[in-house]
């Protein structure tokens, strides 16, 4: 077989596990690079092992693969990372999106009827996952989008523009700090990931947290400092009867329902993630 002719599949996968484990989770991840990069799904490649990739491609693999044994996260390698209904650009400008996330949202859309026009704030959108998927499932609300990095924010306006090119009330996107941009009693939902990682946590060392922006991922007062600012600033900005959703460390949800209940926030209550932990907190203001 000459070079020219290309280079079976099966040998770049072969190449592969030789460089990160042939595991579950690196299979899982070998595969979803061939996916995104060749566009063979995983039926397609576990039916054509001896499929011939151009040589081009097969580089553009082969670099990939050593990417991700250096640790790079899978979607910053391809761009891209699937999220509810839709594939969003991500880049190290932002955060990967990830299944609590998805909970988060589900909770969030129980909050905003179908047919009533609400306002709704998604803060620290980074790439605009929360904000987009909930215009998408929720067209008649009012959203925004807002993060203090303009990287990020640019990120969320490319994956709006490909995913939302016609949405008849485009999502306002405001770089700012919080709910610091918002009128008093002008937001019907706040829905928020904010940092939650304390600084000395050991994790942000290994894995795919290496790789992310640590403006988005560490707070300081035990992981909690930003929970305290919004929670504070969300007393005035939404309106009676209004609430407030958030994502949270898995060991974090009796602090935030404590500091909601201490800003005289009601009807606190907590989901699961799919391990059983306390993952996401909701709470109303009077």
């Amino acid at each position: 077989m000459t070079h020219e002719q290309g280079i079976p599949l099966a040998k770049l996968i072969d190449e592969a596990r030789g460089l990160l484990g042939g595991d579950a989770d690196a299979m899982v991840d070998i595969r979803s690079l061939v996916t995104q990069l060749a566009g063979l799904d995983r039926a397609r490649q576990l039916m054509e092992p001896e499929r011939l990739l151009p040589s081009a491609m097969a580089d553009r693999l082969r670099s990939a693969f050593e990417r991700r044994a250096a640790g790079e996260p899978v979607a910053y390698i391809t761009g891209f990372k699937p999220f509810w209904r839709h594939e969003f650009q991500v880049t190290p400008a932002t955060l990967i999106p990830r299944p609590e996330t998805e909970h988060l949202l589900e909770w969030a859309l129980e909050k905003i009827p179908l047919e009533q026009a609400m306002t709704v704030a998604d803060l620290g959108t980074g790439s605009g996952v929360p904000a987009i998927s909930l215009a998408f499932e929720r067209p008649q609300a009012q959203v925004f989008g807002c993060d203090l990095s303009f990287e990020a924010l640019q990120v969320a306006r490319q994956n709006e523009r490909r995913l939302l090119p016609d949405s008849a009330l485009p999502i306002k996107w405001l770089q700012g700090s919080w709910c610091s941009m918002f009128k008093q009693e002008s937001l019907d939902v706040i829905v928020s990931n904010p940092p939650y990682i304390r600084p000395d946590d050991p994790h942000l060392n290994v894995g795919d947290l290496r790789f992310e922006p640590q403006t988005a991922l560490v707070a300081q007062d035990e992981g909690m400092a930003d929970y305290r600012q919004i929670i504070a600033q969300a007393t005035t900005r939404l309106k009676p009867g209004g609430w407030i959703l958030f994502e949270h460390g898995y060991d974090q949800a009796k602090a935030v329902a404590e500091c909601l209940a201490q800003h005289g926030f009601e009807s606190i209550s907590h989901r699961t993630d799919l391990a059983g932990q306390e993952r996401n907190t909701a709470a109303q203001r009077r």
